[in-house]
């Protein structure tokens, strides 16, 4: 994205409300990571053709509840009238997703459901995603600041096959899940499932698809 937009974009009010929020309530480490997730989607939605406005709030507001403590989440999903399904209920770590969606239409007024959608399924994904979606879904998992080598990989292909950048961070997540021998949202299975087909769908008349394994 040319500098000019990508400037004129950052500096639009809302932008620079949420800015001001993030750097008042966030750790230093996590408001870094929002805002290279930030950069990083909005190079995304220039490759994709997707709408920049969307990405960029919904990049901004990704980790608004981060700052929440588990006890904080489960409060605040109970104060919105959240009803948490099992896998939500046993691993707070998926619920700053939630409450973030529910916190960026309650204190900052966002209503379109495209950017709600990208907030609450950035961490465990989902069998259907938007193009917003899988922006940020991708972004969050390959932004430079991530320590893992994994981030570099996505990022590459991110810019290539956004599809196939989602089934590398679904995959990635799901084997790094299995090490720590916890419970695998069905979403974050079913972004691995969805995008799989995807692949093979439209690799079939070039050779053997994917294996599943």
């Amino acid at each position: 994205m040319a500098t000019s937009k990508k400037t004129d974009l950052l500096a639009q009010p809302k932008a620079v409300e949420i800015e001001q929020y993030l750097r008042s309530r966030l750790k230093p480490y996590r408001y870094a990571h929002v805002l290279s997730v930030q950069d990083v989607a909005i190079d995304l939605a220039e490759r994709y053709k997707a709408n920049s406005q969307k990405i960029n709030l919904a990049a901004l507001l990704h980790d608004c509840a981060k700052w929440m403590s588990d006890l904080e989440l489960y409060e605040a999903a109970a104060s919105y009238g959240i009803q948490l399904d099992e896998f939500e209920r046993q691993n707070p770590s998926l619920l700053h997703a939630i409450v973030s969606a529910a916190l960026a239409a309650a204190h900052f007024d966002v209503s379109d459901p495209e950017i709600l959608s990208a907030i609450r399924v950035h961490t465990a994904g989902s069998g259907a995603m938007t193009l917003t979606d899988k922006i940020l879904y991708v972004a969050d998992f390959s932004e430079p600041k991530r320590l893992h080598a994994e981030s570099d990989l996505v990022r590459e292909v991110a810019y290539q096959d956004l599809t196939r950048a989602v089934f590398e961070t679904s995959r990635y997540k799901i084997a790094h899940l299995l090490t720590k021998g916890v419970v695998i949202h069905p979403n974050t299975i079913a972004a691995y499932n969805s995008t799989l087909r995807e692949i093979n769908e439209s690799t079939a008349h070039a050779g053997a698809p994917l294996a599943a394994s």
